[in-house]
């Protein structure tokens, strides 16, 4: 099927594929509720306007509830709670009973407003899961970091090619129905959101962190085949989130380990690292993660971070480029966004327009740090409405705090419905496919 040609009757299928479950029209019907966002906030500086359009292209529109239903939470929120809604941590898939115990503390203290998982077992975390998201009042958005796959953290799942290998090998619509099939695996696991694809151009040999997560080394092919990929995860239910913007691709250094720096006019960003972004937010993907980079062309201030400028995150990307998705930082705990002056953090990222916090430090310093902006005027209430109505609203698209239509209870079960024939029998095409033409 032309990646291009999408259909409500794909989404039937692709429930259908899993033995036993029978799809119902509650993620349709849903999901085109989002077109309340355009009718009934046409004009507002709000979160109403930020729009995931490839999702309002697929689907039946209705004209009723979703900004009604999200505000209707957000009122019943506290401001504490709001601010919860800002941070994801990251932790580690452990189902034993002292990580539920101070797993399951955190969410009544902050209210988190998701979690992205470690490396670990898919069957522990498919259980932490459950466990975290009917303790949690406010249902969480639960993100993987998924670039190849499940595989890249969950042992046991099905494992496909770098992306590098695939986008030399495949055309852009078997990137599709990867994505698609990488986006049923997450939602067997209740994950909706997957940090893919990778749109960083990687035309610096030296560089030591993106290599093969990227398509490629020109903007054409990360283009034709990010696109592709993130269409297939949006048309299964999944949010995509293209990273790293605005691209970590020339670099010569590691975010992870320092602030790396990308050089280059802003002609030159405009022409490479900022293309394939461009050309997501054109097609109305729906997420985008900032890099921690120093980029002399965007940002005057040498030490700051692309993910706490304001210059970058707010008249760049939201002003300039109009993007309408949610925005998420990197993870906070890597080295190319600590410093020892100026505002927390997790403040300053705020301020510079990222909806989401992920994987700080200290998740609960960094809800304090914010709960403290807030009190002092720092952060005004206005701000925090604006992030946590956005996020409310891509949680109720995405059914979040749902797992899907037919319960998994043992182990055996979860593995059969993450290893369908067809599943296995595509990712099997894709290794023979990339052996062969090597």
């Amino acid at each position: 099927m032309n990646y291009l040609l999408r259909s409500d009757r794909w989404l039937v299928s692709l429930y259908a594929r899993v033995r036993g479950w029978r799809p119902s029209g509650r993620l349709v019907s849903s999901v085109s509720l989002l077109l309340v966002l355009l009718v009934g906030c046409a004009g507002a500086d709000t979160a109403a306007q930020q729009l995931p359009t490839h999702l309002l292209d697929i689907y039946d529109q209705r004209t009723d509830s979703l900004l009604q239903e999200a505000t209707r939470q957000l009122q019943k929120m506290t401001i504490e709670e709001q601010i919860g809604q800002l941070i994801i941590p990251i932790w580690e898939p452990r189902y034993d009973s002292a990580s539920q115990a101070r797993y399951l503390q955190l969410i009544d203290k902050i209210r988190p407003g998701g979690i992205l998982f470690r490396k670990g077992e898919a069957y522990d975390q498919y259980r932490l899961t459950r466990l975290l998201q009917e303790r949690s009042r406010i249902p969480l958005l639960i993100t993987a970091d998924a670039e190849w796959g499940l595989a890249m953290r969950l042992q046991g799942t099905i494992r496909y090619p770098r992306m590098k290998l695939l986008a030399d090998h495949c055309t852009p619509e078997e990137m599709y129905t990867l994505g698609q099939h990488m986006a049923l695996q997450c939602r067997v696991m209740g994950i909706q959101v997957s940090f893919a694809p990778v749109l960083d151009v990687n035309n610096n040999p030296k560089n030591p962190v993106i290599g093969t997560r990227s398509l490629g080394a020109t903007p054409d092919i990360v283009i034709s085949h990010g696109l592709a990929l993130a269409r297939g995860m949006e048309d299964g239910g999944v949010l995509s989130v293209a990273k790293h913007f605005p691209g970590h691709g020339n670099t010569d250094k590691d975010s992870h380990k320092t602030l790396p720096t990308v050089s280059g006019s802003l002609e030159e960003l405009q022409q490479v690292e900022l293309a394939p972004f461009r050309a997501y937010i054109e097609a109305g993907l729906g997420g985008i993660m900032v890099a921690h980079l120093s980029v002399p062309a965007l940002e005057p201030d040498v030490t700051c971070p692309s993910s706490l400028s304001h210059a970058v995150v707010t008249e760049l990307l939201r002003e300039q480029m109009g993007f309408k998705g949610l925005i998420f930082t990197d993870g906070l705990e890597m080295r190319g966004v600590q410093r020892a002056e100026g505002l927390p953090i997790s403040v300053a990222a705020i301020l510079a327009g990222n909806d989401l916090l992920l994987g700080p430090l200290d998740p609960l310093q960094s809800y304090k740090e914010l709960l403290s902006a807030y009190h002092a005027g720092i952060l005004s209430e206005e701000t925090i409405r604006d992030r946590c109505l956005r996020i409310l609203c891509y949680k109720l698209l995405l059914h979040a705090g749902e797992m899907l239509e037919r319960s998994i209870y043992n182990k055996e079960e979860l593995y059969e419905a993450l290893h369908t024939p067809e599943l296995v029998s595509f990712a099997e095409q894709l290794q023979n496919k990339v052996s062969h033409k090597k």
